[in-house]
């Protein structure tokens, strides 16, 4: 029986799109961090805003409302609910600045009124069928009580995204500068970093840059990773895995990925139907692609800055 819920977890510009392609493919819809598509966009069920409202609208506004002699206004205001029970959800997953959700959604700006026990609610009150999509998890910062609940024999389950550090810098300092056009929505890449690159002349340039700037989420994103890397609930699969023979790896090794990842999630769909479909070059911020970019780019400085400030991800995510 397929998981009904499954958060997974990539580090910025390691192939976070190409994974939640994948979940996607394989029945989820999404949120989280990672830009849907429209058609992956959570859309609740009637019964799903019913049991939604009871478990997180204070009892008070259940009482105001009536599916049957409203329908759209019972919609409007468990769509409300809705981007608050994520955004708690972030927060009890330490997941960091997910989104400016309000910037959004102007209308957030008139809550509705939670449910005095909203925060101590287990995350199987949250609708099934998402997988919700960050970064980075803070371990330390979680809510313990989730650790005890992904335990279980119904927790969620976990998959882990990841890619060559070097390839992740290359893509970062692309996206981050303006390349292909993908607007940032989110702070501070938008305030900070793209005016940086965008006033540094050469691609060269922009990743010396992104290697001395300590604020640079590279570092945090992957140490965060490590310890899920290890874990053995969790199920790590790469960008090099999952890219096929139209980003320069191999249709064998794809098919394997999409296969351990169907398996832990426990989907039944044919994995080589989904293998074929995995690679989008319409997916939001996907850049080039590719493997081994890195290689055309960097400079004798740049090995000597990966190596003292990067170099120890290499050996642990298997990339020396």
């Amino acid at each position: 029986m397929p998981a009904g819920r499954v958060i997974a977890v990539s580090p910025r510009k390691s192939g976070t799109h190409l994974l939640q392609e994948l979940m996607i493919l394989l029945g989820y819809h999404t949120d989280g961090e990672a830009v849907p598509p429209r058609e992956a966009v959570v859309a609740l069920s009637l019964r799903q805003r019913i049991e939604l409202a009871e478990q997180y609208m204070h009892p008070d506004a259940v009482a105001k409302l009536d599916h049957r002699a409203d329908r759209e206004g019972f919609v409007q205001a468990t769509n409300l609910l809705w981007f608050q029970v994520a955004e708690l959800w972030r927060a009890k997953l330490a997941a960091g600045n997910v989104c400016h959700t309000k910037l959004a959604h102007p209308e957030l700006d008139q809550p509705v009124p939670m449910h005095p026990q909203a925060w101590g609610r287990p995350f199987a009150t949250t609708p099934p069928g998402i997988c919700w999509t960050f970064h980075a998890l803070d371990i330390w910062r979680m809510d313990p009580a989730f650790f005890r609940e992904w335990a279980g024999p119904s927790g969620p389950r976990l998959v882990l995204g990841h890619r060559d550090p070097r390839d992740t810098l290359v893509s970062m300092a692309a996206f981050l500068s303006g390349e292909g056009g993908h607007p940032l929505g989110r702070q501070p890449e938008a305030a900070v970093f793209r005016p940086i690159l965008r006033s540094l002349p050469t691609m060269s340039e922009r990743i010396t840059y992104l290697l001395r700037d300590p604020a640079v989420p590279l570092l945090p994103d992957f140490d965060a990773a490590v310890s899920l890397f290890h874990h053995p609930d969790v199920c790590a699969v790469s960008f090099e895995e999952l890219i096929g023979e139209q980003g320069g790896g191999s249709a064998e090794r794809q098919l394997a990925a999409v296969r351990r990842v169907a398996e832990h999630v426990g989907t039944d769909i044919d994995p080589e139907v989904v293998a074929q479909k995995v690679f989008n070059r319409n997916a939001y911020s996907f850049h080039r692609g590719r493997i081994g970019a890195w290689r055309e780019v960097f400079t004798a400085e740049h090995h000597r800055l990966f190596a003292a400030r990067f170099g120890h991800l290499l050996e642990i995510f298997h990339y020396d």
